[in-house]
C-alpha cells in the first residue's frame, strides 16, 4: 500500500499506521479496515501509551457496546521484529493459500490483544479472554480479525448469544448492570430488560450441551422478538430475521 507523505497526517503518525510496514501491503490494508471501522462505530484510538519493554509497539481502542453501552478496551501489541522479519522476503513469496495459511499460521503474533471493560464500580479495568487460537487451516492477518472483535463488542448484546462468547457472557453478566447505572446504556434500555437479559445470559452458561444451549438460545430470540429495539434492521443476526418471519406468519395464519 502506498502512502504520500502528504497524508501522513497527525492521526496516522499516531494512530494505527504507526504499525504500518513496507512491502507489507495485506497487513497495511488491514490497518486501513482498522481504521475505517474504528470511525463507522465512533471507536476511540489512543497511542500515548508506553510500548512493550521488548520490541513491540502498543495503542488502545476503546469500543462501546452500541445498546449495552458497556466501555470495552482493547490494547494491541505490534511486535516489530515480526513485521521487519516478514517485510524482508515477503515479495519473493508467491502468495497462494498454501503458502498464506504457512505464513499466518507462523505469524500470528504480528498483532495480538487484550480485551477490557471498564467497571465503574471499582474503578478499574477488569479482563475479558477474548483471543482467538491460530489455526493452520483457516488462516487471516491479524487486523483482520481486530476488525471481527471490534464489532463483536460493539454489538455485544448479539454477539453474545453465540456459543463460544463464553467469557463474554460472563462479563456481561456484571457489565450491563453496572453499565446501566453508571447511565450508559441505550435510553430503550430499562432495568427490567437488563435483569431479564442478564438471567438469559446465566441460563445459556448453565447449558450442558450444544443442543440445549441452541434451545434456550431459540427460546430467548422468541421471547425479544417482540421487541427488535435491542438490534437496528442491518444488525439482526439471520437467525433472528428468521424467527422474526416465522412468527409473523404464525401470528397472521392464527
Amino acid at each position: 500500500m502506498d502512502i504520500n507523505e502528504e497524508e501522513y497526517t497527525p492521526e496516522r503518525k499516531n494512530g494505527i499506521f504507526r504499525f504500518s510496514i513496507p512491502n507489507l501491503d495485506a497487513h497495511n490494508k488491514s490497518l486501513e479496515w482498522i481504521e475505517s471501522e474504528r470511525k463507522r462505530m465512533g471507536a476511540e484510538i489512543d497511542c500515548m501509551i508506553e510500548d512493550g519493554y521488548d520490541s513491540s509497539r502498543k495503542c488502545h481502542i476503546y469500543v462501546n457496546g452500541r445498546e449495552s453501552g458497556i466501555n470495552y478496551r482493547l490494547t494491541l501489541s505490534f511486535e516489530s521484529k515480526i513485521a521487519n522479519l516478514l517485510s524482508k522476503r515477503i515479495n519473493e513469496v508467491e502468495l497462494s493459500d498454501r503458502n498464506l495459511k504457512s505464513i499466518l499460521f507462523t505469524f500470528q503474533k504480528l498483532i495480538h490483544f487484550d480485551t477490557h471493560w471498564y467497571d465503574h464500580s471499582e474503578g478499574r479495568w477488569q479482563h475479558i479472554c477474548l483471543d482467538v487460537k491460530p489455526s493452520v487451516n483457516h488462516p487471516f492477518w491479524p487486523g483482520d480479525h481486530i476488525v471481527s472483535v471490534m464489532n463483536c463488542l460493539s454489538e455485544d448484546m448479539t454477539s453474545v448469544l453465540d456459543r463460544d462468547m463464553r467469557t463474554l457472557r460472563k462479563a456481561m453478566t456484571k457489565a450491563l448492570v453496572v453499565s446501566w447505572f453508571q447511565g450508559d446504556n441505550s435510553d430503550i434500555m430499562e432495568f427490567n430488560k437488563v435483569s431479564q437479559y442478564v438471567e438469559w445470559l446465566i441460563q445459556l452458561e448453565e447449558t450442558d450441551s450444544e443442543f440445549s444451549f441452541a434451545n434456550k438460545r431459540d427460546l430467548i430470540l422468541k421471547n425479544i422478538k417482540n421487541d427488535w429495539g435491542y438490534w437496528v434492521e442491518s444488525q439482526k443476526t439471520k437467525q433472528m430475521k428468521l424467527y422474526e418471519n416465522v412468527f409473523s406468519s404464525l401470528e397472521e395464519y392464527q
